[in-house]
């Protein structure tokens, strides 16, 4: 990705099935900018397994890039019991989940559900839990200069500077300056409590942004 072909990245997590809040968190990404669109997965849920495929319609209607989560996981292993009758909705939401990769990268940039691995134990196991020790392994066992992720649903940003690895929370409607010297874990928030994120790579910011006050 060249400098002129920077953009401003809408960020989604952890929609788990909610559909009015997906779609105004998407509208909210649009309305500030945003070129690109990203879900970092669990866009369904396996309680409300019933809305995959509106749910999936909704990010194909607004061109969202997604990854898998778990709970994305479970859902295509329901529809793909062979005793629940898919049905054309069914069979389309199946299609869709299979194709939808556990991570995606560009250039430095890495989107995933948790860890930026392709396992199904990546999208398990939380990068957040409290304290800094599975962020500082992961710095020194991945390369991204930037990970994108959801999973733990609370907005956090790990900061490695100067060989110092650090957690810090993230205000609403602050922009974070995130230095080009520095790598970063970026955990949004859940679109099911009106959380979202956009990243704007000519600038080099990021912010927490909400639907709810």
């Amino acid at each position: 990705m060249t400098d002129s072909d920077r953009k401003r990245i809408g960020l989604i997590a952890d929609s788990h099935g909610n559909l009015e809040a997906t779609a105004q968190v998407i509208c909210l990404l649009k309305r500030r900018g945003a070129d690109l669109l990203v879900h970092l997965g669990d866009f369904c849920d396996s309680v409300r397994h019933d809305r995959a495929a509106t749910m999936i319609n909704l990010l194909r209607e607004h061109g969202v890039l997604a990854v898998k989560g778990n709970n994305d996981f479970l859902v295509e292993n329901m529809l793909a019991e062979t005793r629940r009758p898919a049905g054309p909705d069914g069979e389309r939401t199946l299609a869709f989940l299979r194709t939808v990769p556990i991570t995606r990268a560009v250039d430095g940039l890495r989107f995933a559900h948790s860890l930026p691995f392709d396992s199904i134990r990546s999208f398990y196991v939380p990068i957040d839990i409290g304290n800094t020790l599975r962020a500082v392994q992961l710095f020194a066992e991945a390369d991204f200069e930037i990970l994108f992720c959801g999973h733990s649903h609370l907005p956090i940003l790990f900061r490695k500077a100067a060989g110092r690895v650090t957690r810090e929370s993230v205000q609403a409607g602050r922009p974070v300056i995130l230095e080009q010297t520095e790598r970063h874990i970026l955990v949004v928030g859940a679109a099911d409590d009106g959380e979202c994120a956009l990243y704007d790579q000519e600038a080099g910011t990021y912010e927490r942004l909400r639907i709810f006050e």
